[in-house]
């Protein structure tokens, strides 16, 4: 898993061209991981750009950024994108594991008083516009470990011994099948309000959901059904400015693994190591459609 994950980051950086120049500002923002002033500095600035550029704040970045921006002590921007998180997308303790940097600042540190005030007010205000979204925000938090826990019991089973080969085909079609569960529940909240549930459309998943995504397109069995019930709704997201091309990458990743082809045009042989490829003598990957790929990509705008 932390291999599939590793992969799929360096892919994603290896395309830092993107396909717009917000795509690729996007990029920079997630990989930048700032250990000193100069690289934070970066990092805030890029992120104000983004937000100009999107005429509107990206709040999965913010949450994301937020250990950094403590960590760095930039504490005014701190309170303000905290603030910014619970009154305009629903920031809830609830959703908080306890070990982020942050916490025991805000909940018996220095910024415990101020915290405190902030938390109530702006929670309570958030929450009289947004009550009826409660039970489908706690299923969207919920998926994640939900996800994990499931994967990681059949991670058990398949290292039983003297498994037959037909036991583990039976193992992996019972995973696709519990992973299909996960991935309905993530669709029939996006039907209910004919969006992505992000930030911006719907609220502040601060467990996000990332992994169910992945395990639905990486299963032989359901990718391609997977990824034909999420592109509309990835359209959707991505016209609206809510998520960039990383999402239409991942697809082409998974489809190129499946059957050597792309989709997006998103891909470069070069962005492969050679141990990654569906054939080491690989030289580049063909469309499975181009005249698709040509109606996609104006679809998405890139052409």
């Amino acid at each position: 898993m932390k291999m599939l994950i590793m992969f799929f980051s360096l892919l994603f950086i290896s395309n830092i061209q993107a396909q717009t120049y917000r795509d690729s500002l996007t990029s920079q923002i997630i990989y930048n991981f700032p250990k000193d002033d100069i690289a934070y500095q970066k990092l805030k600035s890029d992120i104000k750009s983004l937000e100009k550029l999107e005429e509107k704040p990206n709040p999965e970045i913010l949450h994301a950024k937020l250990s950094y921006i403590f960590k760095l002590n930039d504490t005014d921007y701190f309170k303000e994108v905290l603030t910014l998180l619970t009154r305009k997308y629903g920031f809830n303790l609830s959703y908080a594991s306890g070990s982020e940097n942050y916490y025991n600042a805000i909940i018996k540190g220095d910024l415990a008083v101020w915290f405190k005030e902030m938390y109530i007010k702006n929670l309570s205000e958030w929450l009289s516009e947004n009550l009826d979204k409660q039970i489908d925000i706690y299923r969207l938090n919920s998926l994640h470990d939900k996800d994990q826990i499931q994967r990681g019991f059949f991670s058990m089973i398949r290292n039983v011994k003297d498994l037959t080969e037909n036991q583990r085909k039976e193992i992996r079609t019972f995973e696709g099948e519990v992973f299909t569960n996960n991935f309905e529940n993530l669709i029939d909240i996006s039907n209910k309000t004919s969006n992505l549930p992000k930030g911006n459309s719907f609220a502040l998943i601060q467990n996000g959901y990332g992994i169910v995504e992945l395990h639905i397109m990486q299963h032989e069995d359901t990718f391609d059904k997977a990824w034909q019930t999420l592109y509309p709704l990835y359209r959707k997201a991505y016209l609206n400015k809510d998520i960039s091309s990383k999402y239409f990458r991942d697809i082409d990743s998974w489809m190129y693994k499946y059957n050597g082809k792309q989709l997006f045009n998103l891909l470069r042989i070069e962005d492969f190591h050679e141990s990654w490829r569906n054939n080491p003598n690989d030289t580049e990957i063909p469309l499975a459609n181009p005249e698709q790929t040509k109606k996609l990509r104006q679809e998405l705008g890139w052409q």
